[in-house]
């Protein structure tokens, strides 16, 4: 039972090990620091001593599995059905039993993935609609991409059916990383555009900016390794690039990436001034990278995500103190023109890339270091979370009078 000045117990869902899981955590954060009691179902650990309880998704069920269980649940049973005992059959009873009672005030979902267990009346009863029930839609999820491999064209139309239960009505609020995803979200399912929340972690206070060493900038990309976001690009400018660049990948784990990235600096013509060093711990980003003087953050916009992409690591670099090298996108691009905290490329191709840091000076980038602060105390945990917050006290018919 919640204390009376609560706002009541809620509930966040995500099929992620959540204390890893840093746009998680900042939610589970935002609704403890405003009162609410917080109980969590995902996978792994107890993600925080807040957290009053942590409920773990039991694994798949044993025929679900493999070849022979895939052909079973996506060919053999209905939609409903295979959702059923893909997903809900592995929340503890306990737990469902709670929801069926109307126990949680607010439940929220992250991500896809649940979705579609909102529209099930055996758990989610009058009684537990009576709360409110907020999506995070994160970022896009293209309803094509599980067309491309066999096993795609396999779990493709569950997938599919699954994402078409984000435009259900039973949702009271929703939240996504920027407007511009939100937009598509909307012109496609007809509901209000989704409240923006970006991925910004807290403020770190009395953090400046490293002295910029003109004989040796140091540019950076840290994060998930996918040569998707830009390494080739980073990789070919390089080559060529006056020898006061050096450029680290701080990487989180990924052997097949790993072993491409390093056999591509063997061979470069300017690998002593490559490294990959590993990731740094979560909550200490901002600390780790503040050595560094460049976040290089240039993803080809080969689809909606990496052409509206804002990053983690585009916040976690203001954090650190760090400016930033963007392409020409919707979403950062403006922000860096904004704050001049950074450096627009002008085109997505690895000679614009090398003439853009080519032409900086040291004192060009001591100034976008500065600038980074400015951003740091602006866009933070903080602003992001209070639009959170006042997301899910917004009611979908009085987003539509509005």
């Amino acid at each position: 039972m919640t204390e009376p000045t609560s706002p009541g117990t809620a509930l966040v869902v995500s099929y992620s090990t959540i204390a890893s899981d840093p746009r998680v955590r900042r939610e589970i954060d935002w609704l403890i620091g405003a009162g609410w009691r917080v109980d969590t179902l995902g996978l792994g650990e107890h993600p925080t001593d807040a957290v009053s309880e942590h409920h773990v998704l039991a694994p798949p069920l044993w025929w679900t599995r493999g070849r022979l269980g895939a052909l079973v649940s996506h060919i053999g049973l209905s939609a409903r059905i295979r959702f059923r005992n893909l997903l809900t059959r592995r929340v503890p009873i306990a737990l469902r039993r709670r929801i069926r009672s109307g126990h949680y005030d607010l439940i929220v979902f992250n991500e896809y993935e649940f979705a579609p267990w909102v529209e099930d009346p055996r758990d989610f009863t009058d009684a537990a609609l009576q709360g409110r029930l907020h999506l995070d839609l994160h970022e896009y999820r293209n309803p094509n991409v599980r067309r491309r491999t066999l096993g795609g064209r396999l779990t493709g139309s569950h997938y599919r059916w699954v994402r078409q239960q984000l435009g259900s009505d039973k949702f009271t609020s929703r939240t996504v990383v920027n407007t511009p995803i939100g937009k598509l979200y909307a012109d496609e399912f007809g509901f209000p555009v989704p409240a923006q929340v970006r991925n910004a972690p807290p403020f770190v206070p009395g953090l400046e900016p490293s002295p910029v060493d003109a004989e040796n900038i140091r540019l950076l990309f840290h994060g998930l390794p996918s040569w998707r976001r830009g390494f080739e690009e980073i990789l070919e400018a390089l080559d060529g690039l006056p020898p006061r660049f050096s450029m680290t990948f701080m990487l989180m784990p990924s052997p097949a990436v790993h072993a491409r990235l390093r056999a591509a600096i063997e061979n470069h013509p300017a690998r002593d001034r490559i490294a990959i060093v590993p990731p740094a711990p979560m909550r200490e980003i901002a600390q780790h990278i503040n050595e560094y003087d460049l976040e290089i953050i240039f993803y080809k916009p080969y689809e909606p995500n990496l052409q509206y992409a804002m990053p983690n690591k585009f916040f976690e670099a203001a954090q650190g103190a760090l400016g930033v090298v963007v392409g020409e996108t919707q979403t950062m691009a403006p922000l860096v023109r904004e704050y001049g905290h950074g450096v627009v490329v002008p085109e997505f191709t690895s000679a614009s890339l090398r003439e853009t840091l080519a032409a900086l000076k040291p004192e060009d980038v001591a100034l976008m270091k500065t600038n980074a602060r400015i951003v740091a105390t602006r866009i933070n945990a903080e602003s992001e979370g209070a639009a959170f917050l006042d997301a899910l006290a917004t009611r979908p018919r009085e987003q539509d009078a509005k």
